[in-house]
């Protein structure tokens, strides 16, 4: 009768530890589920940031587009320019105009012909020149621009009646030789259709070189992101790299706008040069009058 007690006794015990096991595994159970509705809870709350974060990259890159565009079309009046006789210009500035050839203007003898077709206008500086230092021949920079116009010009004998014309190309060049470092950088913009709208990234080609490495006209490959010719529409814009954005925003748009100003004040200073002339020549014939 007692060893029958004591086996019930150890079946109650053993029933109480698999209940007290069973009770623990339930209760982890529950904890781990807790935890997965809360990292799925947070993965899906990152989600909706993240997709937040790229709407607000998208819709800022849309403004930098706008912004382009409009730039691109205010070179349409530097038409003008080739009509001009230019005789000043700012100092450390080199302008012409002449004949397309591919990302080239090609200078031309008449400066005022109705066949040129491009403007060509060249900012150049010297390594140090921020810190006074241009006299110590540390190294070259400069930087151009150049319009290229699209169709045939207008006739108007007048420049200051001259209308806009389209712009089928706007190409631009950043070197840099520093001659203490021994380096030599030159970046290329080419932009092949800047009247588009909305903007084309795929209408944009970047060309990257280093101490002439690459060849001036290879075009990047797959092992090799980033060197030589690749479009703007390859470049990386998202929430971890908005490298598209910060090309636009730190570079291209401040770059348009200066150089756009620049025509605009060449265009000043030489069209006050042809209303001093009026004025001379009426001078002269109202000193005419004395005799």
């Amino acid at each position: 009768m007692l060893s029958k007690y004591k086996s019930i006794r150890i079946n109650e015990n053993i029933n109480l530890k698999i209940f007290k096991i069973s009770l623990i595994v339930k209760k982890l159970f529950f904890f781990i589920f807790i935890l997965l509705l809360g990292s799925n809870s947070i993965a899906s709350q990152d989600t909706v940031k993240d997709s937040q974060s790229s709407e607000a990259i998208l819709a800022t890159e849309k403004e930098l587009d706008q912004k382009i565009i409009e730039l691109n079309k205010r070179f349409m009046s530097h038409a003008k320019l080739l009509k001009v006789m230019v005789k000043i210009l700012p100092a450390q500035t080199v302008m012409f105009k002449g004949k397309a050839d591919g990302t080239k203007c090609i200078l031309s003898k008449d400066q005022e012909a109705d066949t040129n077709d491009c403007i060509h206008l060249e900012l150049y500086d010297f390594v140090g020149s921020d810190r006074g230092l241009s006299a110590k021949g540390l190294g070259a920079k400069n930087k151009y621009l150049t319009i290229f116009f699209a169709g045939a010009a207008s006739g108007e004998a007048d420049y200051r009646k001259i209308p806009p014309r389209d712009v089928s190309k706007i190409f631009s060049r950043i070197y840099l030789h520093d001659f203490v470092n021994e380096e030599k950088v030159i970046s290329e913009i080419e932009d092949v259709s800047p009247l588009t709208a909305p903007l084309q990234n795929g209408n944009y080609f970047l060309f990257y070189q280093l101490d002439g490495f690459p060849f001036s006209g290879t075009e990047e490959s797959p092992s090799s992101k980033g060197v030589g010719r690749y479009s703007l529409e390859k470049v990386e814009n998202s929430t971890s790299h908005d490298i598209r954005n910060t090309f636009k925003k730190k570079f291209y748009v401040k770059h348009l706008d200066n150089f756009d100003k620049l025509f605009q004040k060449i265009y000043n200073f030489n069209d006050r040069d042809g209303n001093q002339n009026y004025r001379n020549n009426i001078r002269v014939l109202k000193d005419s009058l004395n005799y």
